[in-house]
Parts: structure tokens; sequence; C-alpha cells
């Protein structure tokens, strides 16, 4: 049995795509100045549930007039009335209810259906995003070669590579012009929630930077700080992301090359231990419980739809705490936080390393963990070939286990890869919690993961 969340009663219409539809044709857009428009169809391209019933979904929204040709991206909150007011007035000036008049970029407060509605690039919680849209004012800080060089290059370009809600960051790809005409150059820029946190971001990679090229590995170099507009404009690494390769996988399983991936696996563990062996200095350092605490706003959000299901991940959680008591403590070493195929770029017979926003100190099997969990999710999701990716996982962990034994890692991976699945599993709930919204399928994704951890837990 699922409860609803009387709270907030417009939950239900928000996880359909065809009401949503209805929604924004009859109460959105009429405030905005695509207001003869009418939305053709609606997808969910991301969503989020943060503490005090607060639900952020991204719609990806399009519309009638053929001369956009485009989608539109939009983020609706919903949270309780004065929890939108308190948004609404600090952060655009407004006292309630629709605007007065339509602007470009609009903001729709409608609290009496308890909800925020933002088009992209606004966003509250990004309130420097839209800057760093402005090509004109952008343009100085891309040229390395002076302002002479500038004017012949003309305005760059710029391209939205990933813009998520949980990290609540946007990754811009800036196309330059070269003065030469030799072709465009390419920066990637990234907007942070504020100007400190780019900064800090920055300092970390101007520390690593010098490391990895001292040892072969490529990870970005920063090029400049913009504070004030919460950017880090860095180098564009080149290279095919091992996700997109693994995805290939998922697709047309009958072309595993399981020898083929064995390479690439065994490449992504020595660029692992590289990582590993990086000097840094952190205030955070991070460790299984930290992981653990992390995921407690998924685990509230997954009680109030599905309290059985949320039984069962916090007896695994339980699983893992009782397990862990007896391990010795382990020296932290630098991590990165977020070690998977989204974060590893092939280039030929070299691994490149991106996004460095959660490196810290910590316990290296974290990383190892992360990215043996998603091995063991494709292992869940590919029917024929589980069974190759669950041996990769473990030919990932002994590979790294050989080129860095002191750090015994493999004692207690089986708590880190467990708690990166159970993670996975909620994220899959909070992705589609309109899935387990009156039913829960017993095949579903987050079944399936939770089931994967157990067996994990149980194997060790």
């Amino acid at each position: 049995m699922l409860s609803a969340d009387l709270a907030l009663p417009f939950l239900e219409m928000a996880w359909s795509p065809s009401q949503m539809q209805k929604f924004f044709d009859h109460q959105v857009l009429p405030h905005t100045v695509w207001s003869g428009q009418e939305v053709t169809a609606v997808a969910i391209a991301d969503m989020t549930h943060r503490a005090d019933n607060q639900y952020e979904i991204l719609y990806s929204l399009q519309c009638s007039d053929p001369t956009e040709g485009r989608c539109r991206r939009v983020v609706v909150t919903f949270a309780k009335a004065n929890r939108l007011q308190e948004i609404y007035s600090c952060h655009y000036g407004g006292d309630g209810g629709a605007p007065t008049r339509p602007t470009p970029s609009p903001v729709v407060f409608l609290p009496e259906s308890g909800c925020l509605v933002e088009f992209f690039p606004v966003d509250w919680q990004l309130p420097s995003l839209a800057r760093a849209l402005e090509l004109g004012e952008i343009a100085p800080f891309l040229s390395q070669d002076g302002p002479q060089a500038e004017q012949a290059r003309g305005l760059p370009t710029v391209e939205v590579v990933r813009y998520r809600l949980r990290s609540r960051r946007c990754v811009l790809r800036y196309r330059v012009d070269a003065p030469d005409g030799s072709g465009p150059q390419e920066v990637i820029g990234k907007v942070y929630p504020s100007g400190a946190r780019a900064v800090q971001v920055a300092h970390a990679l101007n520390c690593l930077h010098p490391q990895a090229t001292a040892c072969g590995l490529i990870i970005p170099k920063p090029l400049k700080v913009v504070p004030d507009r919460s950017l880090l404009l860095m180098e564009r690494v080149p290279g095919t992301e091992l996700k997109l390769i693994m995805k290939r996988a998922k697709r047309a399983p009958e072309q595993f090359n399981p020898e083929q991936f064995k390479e690439i696996i065994r490449l992504a563990a020595a660029t692992l231990v590289s990582l590993h062996r990086f000097r840094f200095e952190s205030q955070e350092v991070q460790s299984l419980q930290t992981q653990v605490e992390k995921l407690r706003p998924q685990i509230a959000s997954l009680h109030l739809l599905a309290p059985l299901l949320a039984q069962w991940v916090e007896a695994l959680l339980q699983q893992i705490a009782q397990l862990s008591i007896g391990f010795p403590a382990v020296a932290p070493s630098f991590v990165h936080g977020d070690f998977s195929p989204g974060q590893l770029l092939l280039n030929t017979d070299r691994m490149a390393v991106i996004d460095f926003d959660s490196a810290s100190l910590g316990d290296p099997a974290l990383d190892v963990g992360n990215f043996m969990a998603k091995l063991h999710r494709l292992a869940v999701f590919i029917r024929g070939a589980g069974d190759e990716f669950r041996q990769l996982a473990t030919h990932f962990l002994s590979e790294y286990q050989a080129r860095l034994p002191e750090y015994r890692v493999a004692e207690r991976i089986h708590l880190f890869l467990s708690a990166a699945l159970i993670r996975n599993a909620l994220r899959e709930f909070e992705m589609r919690p309109y899935d387990y919204y009156g039913r829960a399928d017993p095949d579903s994704r987050l079944i399936c993961l939770l089931q994967e951890a157990a067996a994990c837990l149980s194997r060790q």
C-alpha cells in the first residue's frame, strides 16, 4: 500500500505529462510572451526531492510554434505555500500571484497550484546562469589573445551540455573562432550556485592539474574564474565518454565483447590508482557513514510513498553499519568522490577524468565502490550479459588492488559497493516516483538494484 503526500496535493498532476501539458497551456503560458502558443508534448527530464516536502521537476516542453524548433526547459518547484512565497519574495521580489506583464524568461508563481514555474535560464538556485549565457559579456573572458583578437573572433556560441537538478550546476560549451581561421576553439564553462563554490573547485583543479600532468593523466586545466557570475572556465578535454560506450553495450548486448571491455576496465583501474596517489588538502573527509547520511532525504521520500520499500532500505543500511564494525580506521587519501563511467573519457589508449566538484579526502574504497556499482547496474539491466559485467567489476577491483595493495580496499569493498547500489536504487525512485504511486512492480529498477545490493552483502 502506498500513501499520498497530502501536504502537496498537486504531485499526482506533476508526475503526469498529459496533465502537465494541460496545466502549461491553461495556467502557465497565458502569463508569458508565448501566450499564443500551445504545448504539444511534455517530458520529464529530471526530478529531485528536497527536505520539507519540496519537489523540483525539470520538464522539456515542445511548443506549437515551428519557428522555435527546440524544446524549452522548465523547472517547476512544488512545495508548501509558505516555502514558495519565501523563494519568490527572496529571489524575485514578488508578493505572490502571476506576473503583471510577460517577460522573455518568465517566472510564474501560482500559489493556488502549489508551484513556482521558472523558464530556463532562470533558476533561483543558479542565480548567475542567465548571465553566463549573455555572450557579449562572456566573450572577453574567453579571449586569451587580447582585445583585438577578441574583436576579430566575433561573438562565441554556446551549447548546454548538462543541466541537472540534483547537483544544481550547469555545464556549458563555448565555441570561439580562432583569430587565424584555423577553426573553432572550445571552452567548457560550469555555473555554480555561488562564486565561492566556483573559486573552491578552481583551487582544487589548480592543485591537481600539475600532479596529473607529471604522471601522464589528463584532467581539465582551469583557465579562469569569474566569481560574480559563479562561473569556472576550463579547457575542453577530448575523448569519448565511457558511459556512452557502456550504453551501446546495453542497447546491443549481442555485440558486447568482454575482452575488449577488460582492457578498458584495466585502464580505468590504473587511472584511479594515479588519482589516489595525489596530494590534496581538504576540510571534508568522506567515509562510509557520510555516504549513508546523504541518502536520508531520499529515504524520507520513499517512506512517504512506499513505506515497505523504505523499511527494506533501512534494513540494508543497518546491515552495512553492523558489518562495518571492527574494520580498522583507514588513513584518508585523495578521492574523486564521483568516480564513474560518466566522468571518464576514453582518448585512444589514455583515459581522462573530469568533474572534480566532489574532490576531497576519504576512504579510497568509496571511488572503487562507485565504479563497480555502475557495472553491477548494467549486470542487472542487460539480459544475457549480467554475469559478464559482474566479472568486469571483480576484474576492476583486482586490477586496482594489484597496483595499490596497501589500501586493502578488497576487505571492505562490499560495504561501499552495496551503499552505492542503494544510492542508485533511490535515485531511480527519485527520478520516477510515479512508478510507485499506487503499485510496486517486483521487476522495477529500484527493487532489482536493492536485490543486487543485498546479494553483494550476502556474497561477502
